[in-house]
């Protein structure tokens, strides 16, 4: 697997799920205590991207022919596993999924839901599935998650509208968000919009020229803003790709407070295109449906989607890799 992914050690919160009145499962926790995790086992032959890329596929196997002795959750353990222990797990599998083409993470998480369905037998209680889909929601979709993947997090909402494990009066919730994780997903076009730089100059996305677009949806004043526009342009990578000409870095400002938009224009390097979104488009059509400022995109050279709504630190890694 990459080695910097094992190595840096990225913050994710994972919202437990509790559930009140298993005194049952408390019992048998007594009587047996906590297992250790099944970790995957690699084959000896196998190394860097393969490694990884069995590692994601056989990644919960062992776990889920486990859970059938315990078939619950408790106030500490999780399928016979300790709350900790999935936790670390849980880190380690989307680290290794963001070692991956996309395609490939699509696939071991798509094999994951699987396994999480099968586990809702006609004598199971559910709870364990109910933990998975609530932890990837927790990981996948939160805007604040330094792990978020909303293209990652599609099997999961497929999977919870298919088994209707919420019931009809969450149905749009989940509706919603597959509509949202559809919209610009990594491996499709990005939707194209047209926007207004200070000097009246009037552009298109697919107009921005390089092998690499780093597209950031901000706002001009806004801390977290502030904060990236820093790190991004500290960046050695970065600036190395801009300086060789494989990256524009473009910012988009999507609200119409132009006032506002003008005095924060110092924020932002001379090197940068700037601009805002005339027409609101991108915030009022939904094009984007940016749901937290700032918002980070990686583009190709053909303006297809490689990464969306990234988190800067995962950003940074993967720009090392290109």
């Amino acid at each position: 697997m990459t080695k910097s992914f094992f190595i840096t050690l990225l913050f994710l919160t994972i919202t437990p799920l509790f559930i009140s009145g298993c005194n049952f499962h408390n019992k048998i926790e007594k009587q047996r205590g906590p297992q250790p995790f099944p970790s995957v086992s690699v084959p000896a032959i196998l190394g860097g991207q393969d490694a990884a890329e069995y590692a994601a596929d056989h990644f919960w196997n062992r776990y889920f022919d486990s859970t059938a002795a315990w078939n619950g959750i408790s106030d500490t353990l999780i399928g016979g596993v300790s709350q900790k222990d999935m936790a670390t797990a849980v880190r380690e599998y989307l680290l290794t999924l963001w070692s991956l083409p996309y395609d490939k993470a699509l696939r071991a998480q798509t094999h994951l839901m699987s396994l999480a369905e099968a586990s809702l037998g006609p004598d199971t209680s559910g709870y364990i599935y109910d933990w998975f889909t609530a932890t990837m929601e927790s990981a996948l979709w939160h805007p604040l998650s330094e792990l978020r993947s909303e293209g990652l997090y599609i099997p999961v909402i497929e999977s919870i509208l298919r088994t209707r494990r919420t019931g009809e009066h969450y149905s749009t919730y989940y509706q919603e968000q597959l509509a949202s994780c559809m919209k610009n997903r990594p491996g499709t076009q990005a939707a194209d919009f047209t926007f207004t730089d200070a000097r009246g100059g009037f552009h298109s996305l697919y107009s921005i020229p390089g092998e690499y677009t780093l597209l950031l949806f901000s706002n001009p004043g806004c801390p977290a803003c502030r904060e990236i526009i820093s790190m991004l342009g500290q960046s050695p990578v970065i600036a190395s790709m801009v300086q060789d000409g494989r990256m524009s870095l473009l910012s988009i400002y999507i609200d119409e407070d132009l006032t506002e938009w003008f005095k924060g224009l110092s924020d932002y390097p001379s090197e940068w295109i700037t601009g805002y979104n005339q027409d609101l488009s991108v915030r009022d059509a939904l094009i984007y449906d940016v749901r937290a400022i700032p918002s980070l995109y990686l583009l190709d050279s053909d303006k297809k989607v490689l990464f969306k709504d990234i988190s800067p630190g995962m950003l940074m890694l993967q720009l090392e890799r290109l």
